[in-house]
C-alpha cells in the first residue's frame, strides 16, 4: 500500500507543472506583444482626411467620438470614437461641433490630430 504522503505530494508536482507551464504561457505572450509595438514603428504613416461631428467626448482617456464621412478609400463613412493624442487638441474640441482634422494610421495605431473646427457654410437643402 502507498502512504497518503506519495498521493499529496504527486498532487503538489502536477499542480506546481500547470503553475509553471501558465507562467511560462503569460510571459511568452508579453514577449510577444512587446515585438508587435516594435513592428508598428517600422510600418508606413498613412493619413486620410477627417471631415466629421463630434459626438461625445472621454476626457479620462481623450476619446473622442466622431461621425465622419468616408475616410480616403481606407473606411466608409460612420461613427467611430479615435484616440487624441495631443491634450492641447483635445481640449479644443467640444460636442456637436464640426471638425476637419487628419486620422493617422501606423500598423495596428489610429489616432486623429490636426484638428480644426470646419467653418465652411452647411449645404443648402433642396
Amino acid at each position: 500500500m502507498v502512504p497518503a504522503f506519495f498521493y499529496s505530494f504527486f498532487r503538489y508536482a502536477q499542480s506546481m507543472r500547470l503553475s509553471v507551464a501558465c507562467l511560462f504561457l503569460v510571459l511568452a505572450g508579453c514577449q510577444k506583444s512587446t515585438g508587435v509595438k516594435e513592428e508598428a514603428k517600422d510600418e508606413t504613416l498613412h493619413r486620410y482626411a477627417l471631415h466629421g461631428e463630434v459626438l461625445r467626448l472621454d476626457t479620462k482617456d481623450k476619446i473622442a467620438a466622431i461621425k465622419h464621412e468616408k475616410l480616403g478609400d481606407w473606411m466608409e463613412a460612420m461613427t467611430m470614437e479615435f484616440p487624441v493624442k495631443d491634450q492641447a487638441e483635445f481640449n479644443k474640441l467640444r460636442e456637436g461641433e464640426k471638425i476637419n482634422a487628419t486620422v493617422f494610421v501606423q500598423g495596428n495605431s489610429i489616432w486623429v490630430a490636426e484638428i480644426q473646427e470646419d467653418t465652411s457654410p452647411a449645404p443648402a437643402s433642396k
